[in-house]
């Protein structure tokens, strides 16, 4: 009996050293370690009002505006390179499942963006921080065109935004009005 009691002792340590040595090692640093390259060479000027009911702290607010910055250049970089994965952290499961459905693979696009002014309304924000429904009244864009050409679109963006873990994400966005 305890032979076949060491016996089973030994076979389930095989079993555990097979099981460890063949799980595949991730090579994906954690999302804290990791620099942000897109959102480092971001900038852009966010004017932010609060029409809510509740109201965000100022710690809330710099939060906000932090990743509300973030969450644009990796939304400039989607549009110039069609790079859905790049930006992850700043999507929701929603909004990344239905964008990836249709992105094909990547591409350099010729025509590139980049926001330059944002007046952030806060229309609803939640009483436990974690929900923030905003109008932004005036997103500014600046397009280059191949030929170096540089064009001005002015738009008004309704936006859903949820904290999840360390950051804002975007759960739902629509154009409003352009002009």
């Amino acid at each position: 009996m305890r032979i076949l009691f060491w016996l089973f002792i030994a076979l389930f340590i095989i079993y555990l050293a097979v099981l460890a040595s063949s799980m595949k090692k991730s090579v994906e640093k954690p999302i804290f370690l990791r620099i942000d390259e897109v959102a480092n060479h971001h900038e852009t000027t966010i004017d932010i009002c609060v029409n809510s009911v509740y109201a965000p702290t100022p710690a809330e607010l710099e939060n906000l505006k932090s990743d509300y910055s973030n969450l644009w250049a990796h939304l400039n970089h989607f549009y110039a390179t069609n790079d859905l994965i790049a930006g992850k952290e700043y999507y929701t499961e929603r909004w990344f499942k239905q964008h990836g459905r249709y992105q094909t693979e990547m591409k350099k696009n010729l025509v590139t963006r980049k926001d330059l002014f944002h007046e952030l309304n806060i229309e609803n924000w939640s009483r436990d921080g974690l929900l923030c429904t905003a109008i932004d009244r005036h997103v500014t864009i600046e397009y280059t065109l191949p030929d170096q050409q540089k064009v001005i679109d002015t738009m008004s963006v309704a936006i859903v935004l949820l904290y999840q873990g360390d950051h804002w994400r975007i759960d739902a966005m629509q154009v409003l009005q352009e002009s």
